[in-house]
């Protein structure tokens, strides 16, 4: 039973590492699926688009024809990842969420979507702390907007939105220390 175990791992582990890997040139895509042109099959594995000179620019990884997540690089000598992109197994070239990479391989950058694809957050960080996240609901700000300072310590503006306006008391906390408060109903000041 144990070495069943292990095969079976091993075989699991092998499927995993052990990945197609072709050029973006030789898949096409129908029905938001994408199959193999060498044998009209569902593809799963990587897809790759590269430079003439060997630079990998950007990747798509599938399973069963179904996208799961994309790789987006820097121009470079080495491969240094921009962005990661996962999507929807469920729904596929539905965006999940979207990680953005400085060029030290920090994340500055997340965006999070709803199982529909619809973009629900906005995140930005620096030295891996979050200094500044909004909701959202699609390309309109749709929530709480946050900015902070101090490595995400200090809150130094607060809004609330409703379909893209302001929506209840804006708060500001500048550089000098003083604070300001202002009121907004859909987008109107009051106060």
């Amino acid at each position: 039973m144990r070495n069943f175990l292990i095969l079976l791992i091993l075989f699991a582990y092998n499927n995993t590492i052990a990945q197609e890997v072709i050029e973006m040139k030789e898949v096409y895509e129908e029905n938001n699926l994408v199959y193999k042109i060498s044998d009209d099959g569902l593809f799963t594995g990587i897809a790759q688009v590269k430079r003439e000179n060997g630079h990998l620019v950007y990747e798509e990884e599938f399973k069963n024809g179904v996208i799961l997540f994309s790789y987006l690089y820097f121009n470079g000598k080495e491969k240094r990842l921009s962005t990661k992109t996962i999507y929807n197994p469920k729904k596929p070239n539905v965006l999940l969420k979207e990680f953005m990479y400085d060029l030290q391989k920090e994340i500055f950058e997340i965006h999070t979507y709803n199982e529909d694809g619809i973009k629900i957050l906005r995140e930005q960080f620096t030295n891996g702390k979050v200094y500044y996240s909004c909701q959202y609901l699609g390309k309109k700000k749709h929530g709480i907007e946050l900015g902070y300072k101090d490595g995400g310590e200090k809150m130094t503006f607060r809004c609330e939105y409703i379909n893209g306006k302001k929506n209840g008391t804006e708060y500001c906390l500048k550089e000098d220390g003083t604070e300001t408060k202002k009121q907004y109903k859909l987008g109107k000041r009051i106060k």
